[in-house]
């Protein structure tokens, strides 16, 4: 190709007309061959550009929503493992409220038969003291036992319900009612020694006479204490020429115990005497041939005999 040929191309115009759909004039833009190839060149290399953009973009929405749904998917997971962890603690704490209130009931139960077990000794207690001394029902020291058993049932059970005040309260309240029963029963042996004189009928030491003997002499020396072999009131205290200075003690349930030929009364009358209280000294006061102490039981004022109601053996 010569050069005229290649100035002729060179000098070759490309006329761009732009028709508006209006009125307007019909616009036309003369442009030289070198500079058409070169817009058309910035043209293609530019819609080229915007596919390759397109298409990345197309691509990465594509990633980008398959990340999304890998990530929902994953949290989906965690959701439902936490879902059943969740439902099996509500198992656990259903089947956890389950036993403490089966616990709960059987320990209600262990109250129930505790109280009617402390009623039923109770009531017996109170029934045997009322028939008086025609009847002469034997206890022989078994309340003491009793309430012995009783006590370490009660211990027992506070170590079951330390974790239940209500349970505690209700069995402290019956252990306390139980005590205060049998605490105004004569259980306590009230001084040390044996019997020299036993209850019923003797030939009086002092009178040389057949006579009815109401209580038991327990042979003790001179200052010895004597104890109240039950809680109570003081119904008397003072001096008496048989029985020389003696105490009566009423434990308001039927029962009175009398201490008779004192050298020293240590209460007055109306006092209020809790069991085993020291309330006199032994001596010989009254119609007493040497020191001693003469005790008796009266059931609604009948005298029984203590041997019934007391284990003297264990003094000896």
């Amino acid at each position: 190709m010569n050069l005229s040929s290649i100035i002729k191309k060179l000098n070759k115009t490309y006329s761009i007309v732009i028709i508006p759909n209006s009125n307007d004039s019909v616009k036309k833009y003369s442009i030289k061959a070198p500079f058409a190839k070169l817009l058309a060149t910035l043209l293609l290399v530019l819609s080229i550009s915007f596919s390759v953009y397109m298409i990345n973009f197309s691509q990465s929405s594509v990633q980008a929503k398959e990340l999304s749904k890998k990530d929902l998917q994953q949290q989906i997971e965690t959701l439902s493992l936490s879902l059943i962890e969740q439902n099996k603690l509500l198992a656990a704490s259903n089947n956890q409220i389950k036993t403490l209130q089966s616990n709960e009931a059987a320990n209600k139960q262990k109250i129930n038969e505790f109280t009617a077990m402390y009623k039923q000794i109770a009531d017996d207690y109170i029934s045997k003291s009322n028939r008086g001394s025609a009847d002469k029902s034997k206890v022989t020291g078994q309340a003491g036992l009793d309430l012995i058993e009783l006590n370490g049932i009660v211990e027992q059970l506070n170590k079951d319900f330390n974790s239940d005040e209500q349970l505690i309260n209700e069995l402290k309240n019956s252990k306390e009612k139980l005590e205060k029963v049998v605490n105004a029963i004569p259980t306590l042996i009230p001084a040390s020694g044996k019997i020299s004189s036993p209850f019923g009928m003797r030939n009086h030491p002092i009178k040389k006479v057949n006579k009815e003997h109401d209580g038991v002499d327990i042979d003790s020396s001179t200052g010895d204490p004597i104890l109240a072999s039950a809680a109570g009131i003081v119904e008397f205290s003072g001096y008496s020429s048989g029985y020389g200075n003696h105490v009566i003690i009423d434990h308001g349930n039927g029962y009175r115990t009398l201490y008779a030929h004192s050298s020293k009364l240590l209460v007055k009358k109306g006092d209020t005497i809790k069991k085993g209280q020291k309330i006199a000294l032994v001596g010989s006061t009254g119609l007493s041939t040497g020191p001693h102490l003469h005790f008796e039981i009266r059931i609604n004022n009948t005298p029984v005999d203590p041997t019934e109601y007391l284990d003297f053996t264990s003094s000896k």
